[in-house]
């Protein structure tokens, strides 16, 4: 996380710096900016307190994130030649993101990309190779299944599912994925 320091609120807000400097003694300047390093150390402090409650939330936004990207970029341009990231590029990305599970937080992240998988199973589904959808909720549920099972190194079980999602499960096992 950046620091905030005096400088950065007078860059942000001319007027504000104005007074800060202009109709301020020394002292109350200095007091300012003891305030801004206050304020850093307090919100560092308060973010590593709270650093897994992050990770659960923010951490599997930007794997969602990531992934509809590829996924973008797949179906804009089929070879995917330079259109968002190289392979690798998506596979570090990938890579630096899983780094930050960890056992507090895996539980929830994993039900999180397991719910979101089903939702791509469903909508995979529903438009059964009418649509541009389908080749869309298709590469979404490959990017998935993969992310789970080998980056996440969890195997779908039934016990996963519940009493509604019985068909889900059935098409999870049946379905062929592209590795």
């Amino acid at each position: 996380m950046s620091s905030v320091s005096l400088i950065d609120i007078i860059n942000m807000e001319y007027s504000l710096g104005d007074k800060i400097l202009s109709k301020n003694r020394a002292l109350t300047t200095m007091r300012l900016n003891n305030t801004c390093k206050l304020f850093n150390k307090i919100t560092k402090d308060e973010i590593s307190n709270h650093r897994e409650e992050y990770y659960k939330v923010l951490l599997p936004k930007k794997i969602e994130e990531s992934i509809e990207n590829k996924m973008f970029a797949i179906l804009k341009n089929p070879n995917n030649t330079g259109v968002y990231k190289t392979p690798n590029e998506y596979e570090e990305e990938l890579k630096v993101f899983i780094s930050h599970i960890n056992e507090y937080n895996y539980e929830s992240i994993l039900e999180k990309m397991i719910n979101i998988f089903k939702d791509y199973v469903r909508e995979y589904y529903l438009y059964d190779n009418h649509t541009g959808r389908y080749c869309m909720f298709g590469i979404l549920m490959n990017e998935y299944y993969n992310l789970i099972k080998y980056r996440m190194k969890y195997e779908l079980k039934k016990e996963d599912f519940n009493e509604e999602d019985d068909d889900i499960y059935d098409i999870i096992v049946n379905y062929d994925y592209k590795a």
